[in-house]
């Protein structure tokens, strides 16, 4: 194995676990606000805040979903199967259009909350 598919490896790896370290502090985060703001009184304000957890929730998820989507492409450096492709190339497009539908949510809800 050359230098290059070991390196490229490594940082697959490390951006791989940084993605998901992101995902789990976001679970953490939005789990946690969610049991704080559950014991709030102001309906409407709760709604509110609880509006921009969710965003804040997506906005992590989404930035996670783009360095996962990264890793892909820097594993396709290293695969040489066209099978392997495939299926990476199919990830890809999956993550993306995860992505691409999350980013829209997110800009519907920050568009109800400002209003």
């Amino acid at each position: 194995m050359h230098v290059f598919e070991i390196a490229m490896e490594w940082a697959v790896l490390a951006i791989d676990a940084v993605a998901s370290l992101i995902m789990v502090w976001a679970f953490l985060i939005a789990v946690f606000a969610f049991v704080r703001l559950s014991f709030s009184s102001a309906t409407v304000e709760r709604i509110r805040q609880l509006q921009m957890v969710r965003c804040d929730l997506g906005m992590k998820l989404v930035f996670a979903l783009e360095l996962f989507i990264i890793s892909d492409l820097l594993h396709t450096v290293i695969n040489q199967t066209m099978k392997g492709l495939a299926f990476l190339g199919a990830l890809v497009v999956i993550r993306t259009l995860i992505g691409f539908f999350l980013n829209r949510e997110i800009q519907e809800v920050s568009a109800e909350i400002s209003h």
